[in-house]
């Protein structure tokens, strides 16, 4: 059982493989307005297939700074 509504930090014990997609989004009026946004998935495939999407869409949409472009999968680490 996960208690998320408790006061203070708590680790997760739990041995599932979690795999995270980040990514960079604009927002505002800039060019420099973005902020990193992360996507959790429990399966590696279904992770880099979201990945896949994401830069699918890039291309799609035709950026080219390297603020909008960056897409990265990667397993976590348990302990963090």
């Amino acid at each position: 059982m996960l208690n998320i509504f408790k006061k203070g930090h708590r680790t997760l014990t739990s041995d599932a493989e979690t795999w995270v997609v980040r990514w960079n989004r604009r927002f505002g009026e800039y060019s420099g307005d973005y902020k990193e946004h992360a996507q959790i998935f429990t399966n590696k495939e279904e992770a880099e297939e979201f990945a896949d999407s994401l830069r699918r869409a890039i291309k799609l949409l035709g950026h080219t700074s390297y603020h909008l472009t960056w897409v990265k999968c990667e397993r976590l680490k348990s302990g963090l």
